[in-house]
């Protein structure tokens, strides 16, 4: 099994910079195992996306829909503006009686269907159920307040 986490990140442009909290997987950053490091969670450190965060949660927890037409939900987007139509990393959130598993990551945008995996690095995940639901309640309760 892995062992899913959060940990305080920043990211910065031109023009500016994002903090957030980042997704690890047995303590490794999800952004490192993808090519454009520049996308990010939707856990960005202000209130304007409080509301984003608290949905892709909920999707990441089965209680929404996926975020695209397939059912995937968006694990990194653009920390500018958080459009699918800029592209983010995806994943296929599966549900098991005790495993979660984020199968398939790789880029998709919403005007596109999915095209393939990404081969840099991600090859999936397989997280304890209560961990991993204990986890991303907690995140929600965080933003909910």
């Amino acid at each position: 099994m892995n062992r899913l986490g959060v940990e305080p990140s920043v990211t910065r442009w031109t023009d500016g910079e994002a903090r957030f909290l980042d997704w690890t997987i047995d303590g490794v950053a999800l952004r490192s195992m993808v090519p454009s490091q520049q996308q990010t969670p939707l856990f960005l450190d202000d209130a304007v996306w409080r509301e984003a965060a608290v949905e892709t949660l909920r999707r990441l927890l089965g209680e929404l829909p996926g975020d695209f037409d397939d059912g995937r939900v968006a694990l990194l987007v653009c920390p500018a503006c958080g459009d699918l139509g800029c592209g983010a990393y995806s994943v296929e959130v599966v549900f098991g009686d005790d495993v979660v598993e984020w199968r398939a990551l790789g880029w998709q945008t919403d005007y596109e269907p999915f095209d393939g995996l990404d081969e840099d690095g991600f090859t999936g995940a397989r997280f304890d159920r209560k961990a991993y639901e204990t986890l991303l309640g907690d995140l929600l309760s965080n933003y909910r307040v």
